[in-house]
């Protein structure tokens, strides 16, 4: 069993020539969660959203091991600091393991976004391998005119067997109130989940979420994503969430790619959350 603890909080870099910059005050890594600062290949829509009123800083996450593995306790803490800019990404896909006794592993991750931040968390696939036990808990608070873009991607199963047991739960705050909270639980021990009123024996699913308090009143996309694999829900005050469906974890990348572009910039780029750009 693993237990481990990772944490990254952003800062204000001070004023110069052009937008604020924004400066990485704290980046622990716990093995296996390895934090490293990164560099953009290319500019996407997510990068520009981002920096809007800041220069975003960029991270990634890398695994320094397999799994997790059943009974493995990890958790990770990222405050983004006000007037602050974050693109937090994986270098790879995370696939979900048993461990030797059957324990179950958890990931915890504890976000803070500050007032006029920006945060892009954008994690890549989560394969819930046979026999796995996982939960994942992803809790975050928004203050006054944060903004915030997080995708959630899952495949249930590798190809040729049935899905572990995986239980994902995101929440997030605002001073308001709560703004979204949603689980899903897959697996031998969730009955129906795979039924036509969760994923409909699809193998793969994903959200986007953008919150963004400027967004502009009634500019509502929803007529952009009528087929059969997304919907699009208006959360109020700037937020929404495009759910998808998909038959294979390409076709679920695009759909979320296509989205990222038409709510973050109201146009249709199929390179919106491309990996070289964040």
């Amino acid at each position: 069993m693993t237990v481990a603890s990772a944490r990254l909080a952003t800062e204000p870099a001070g004023r110069g020539p052009g937008r604020p910059r924004t400066r990485i005050s704290v980046l622990r890594s716990g093995w296996p969660l390895m934090l490293r600062t990164t560099l953009p290949l290319a500019a996407t829509p997510v990068t520009a959203w981002a920096s809007r009123t800041a220069d975003a800083a960029r991270v990634h996450l890398a695994a320094g091991a397999a799994g997790p593995l059943g009974g493995d306790r990890l958790r990770l803490e990222v405050r983004v600091g006000p007037g602050s800019a974050l693109v937090l990404g994986e270098i790879a896909a995370t696939v979900l393991l048993p461990g030797t006794y059957g324990g179950r592993s958890r990931l915890d991750v504890r976000v803070h976004v500050g007032a006029g931040a920006a945060l892009a968390w954008l994690p890549e696939l989560v394969i819930a391998a046979r026999g796995c036990r996982h939960t994942t808990d992803t809790r975050v608070v928004l203050e006054p005119g944060a903004r915030l873009v997080l995708r959630e991607e899952v495949l249930f199963g590798r190809y040729g067997e049935p899905c572990g047991g995986y239980r994902q739960r995101v929440r997030v705050e605002t001073g308001q109130g709560p703004l979204y909270d949603q689980e899903l639980s897959t697996g031998p021990t969730a009955p129906g989940w795979d039924g036509p009123a969760v994923t409909a024996g699809r193998p793969a699913a994903g959200t986007l979420l953008v919150v963004d308090p400027d967004a502009a009143a009634g500019d509502s996309a929803a007529d952009a994503f009528r087929d059969s694999g997304t919907a699009l829900m208006e959360l109020g005050g700037g937020a929404r969430l495009l759910s998808a469906l998909a038959p294979d974890t390409a076709t679920l990348r695009q759909r979320l790619n296509d989205a990222a572009a038409r709510l973050l910039t109201g146009t249709h780029e199929s390179a919106a959350l491309r990996p070289a750009g964040v």
